[in-house]
C-alpha cells in the first residue's frame, strides 16, 4: 500500500479526485459512515456474480476467521470464490470495486494467475505473471471506436491524443466542457476507464510523474450511447474476451505508459494544453533498436 495513504475512514473520499467520479455510480448514492465491511461490499450488487468455477463470489475479512487459511489468495478465489479483503484497508476496499465492476474480467485474470502459478510456482513471476500482475494493480481501459487515436496513445503522441483530440474525450467535470460539447454526448469517441485498484488508491493524492498501464480496447460507435453502468458492464466483456482472443496477457506488449493526470478529465491542472509541455512526465516514446 502507497506509504501515505493512511487506513483512516473518510466520508467524502469520492470527492479527492476526479478520478473517482465512476465509483459514484457504482456506491449508488450509498454514503457509509465507517468502513462498510465485506457485507456492505456485497450489498451493491444487485444479483449474484457467479464466478467461472460455478462458484458465487463471496468476500470475507482476512482476519482469523478467514476460511482456508492454508490457501494463498488466488488460489482461495479459484477454488472457494472466496476474496480475502483487510475491512479497513483503502487498497482492499478498491480491489473489491473492481472485482463488483469487472467481474468477468477479475474471474479471468485468476484463471490466468493459476495458470502462471503452475509454471512458476512461488514468488519469482513468469513474463506472463508480470502482465497480469501490472493490468490488476496498474491497469487503465482506454476504450475507443476512433484506432487512431489509441494508436496516437500508444506511440506517446500525447498532444495529438490528449490536446488536439480533446473534444472526443468524456469530461467527468462538465464544466470543462462547452456548451455545444455538452449538448451532443454522442461526439465522445475515447474514454479511460480505471481498472487497477492500485491507481485509485495513488489518486488519493496524486503527483506528477503518476503513471499507469494502458490497454487499448477498440469499440463499436454504439459503446458511447450506453449510460455509464450499461459501459461498464459491456466493457468487461469486451475486455474479457479481447484478452482471452489475443492471448494478450504472456507478456506485457500489449501495455503501454499512460501519464494519468494528462488524460482530459481527470485533473483540472490539464485544462491548459501547456501542462502537457512537461516532457519528464510527458515522455516521448523510446524505440529500440533491431
Amino acid at each position: 500500500m502507497a506509504k501515505n495513504i493512511i487506513n483512516q475512514w473518510d466520508t467524502d473520499f469520492l470527492d479527492k479526485s476526479l478520478i473517482f467520479s465512476d465509483l459514484k455510480i457504482l456506491l449508488k448514492e450509498k454514503h457509509w459512515l465507517d468502513w462498510p465491511g465485506c457485507k456492505g461490499l456485497l450489498s451493491l450488487l444487485n444479483e449474484p456474480i457467479i464466478l467461472s468455477s460455478g462458484l458465487q463470489l463471496d468476500m470475507k475479512p482476512q482476519d482469523s476467521t478467514l476460511p482456508f487459511p492454508e490457501m494463498g489468495y488466488e488460489e482461495r478465489v479459484y477454488k472457494k470464490g472466496i476474496i480475502s479483503t483487510r475491512e479497513q484497508n483503502w487498497h482492499d476496499l478498491f480491489n473489491a470495486f473492481i472485482w463488483l465492476l469487472f467481474p468477468k474480467t477479475k474471474t479471468l485474470l485468476n484463471a490466468l494467475h493459476m495458470q502462471e502459478l503452475k509454471i512458476q510456482p512461488g514468488k519469482k513471476r513468469t513474463p506472463g505473471r508480470d502482465a497480469i500482475t501490472h493490468i490488476d494493480e496498474s491497469g487503465i481501459i482506454i476504450v475507443s471506436s476512433d484506432e487512431s487515436l489509441l494508436q496516437a496513445l500508444k506511440n506517446h503522441q500525447w498532444q495529438e491524443a490528449f490536446v488536439q483530440s480533446r473534444a472526443h474525450w468524456f469530461m467527468q467535470d462538465e464544466s470543462q466542457r462547452d456548451s455545444k460539447q455538452l449538448s451532443n454526448h454522442y461526439t465522445q469517441t475515447i474514454g479511460a476507464f480505471v481498472f487497477g485498484h492500485g491507481m485509485y488508491e495513488k489518486a488519493f493524492k496524486p503527483f506528477i510523474g503518476f503513471t499507469g498501464k494502458a490497454y487499448c480496447l477498440k469499440v463499436d460507435k454504439s459503446f458511447y450511447q450506453q449510460d455509464k453502468l450499461s459501459q461498464y458492464q459491456s466493457l468487461d466483456q469486451l475486455l474479457c474476451d479481447d484478452i482471452k482472443q489475443k492471448n494478450a496477457l504472456t507478456d506485457s506488449r500489449h501495455l503501454s505508459p499512460l501519464p494519468i493526470l494528462g488524460v482530459p478529465g481527470w485533473s483540472r491542472e490539464n485544462e491548459s494544453a501547456s501542462y502537457y509541455d512537461n516532457t519528464n512526465y510527458f515522455r516521448a516514446k523510446s524505440y529500440s533498436a533491431s
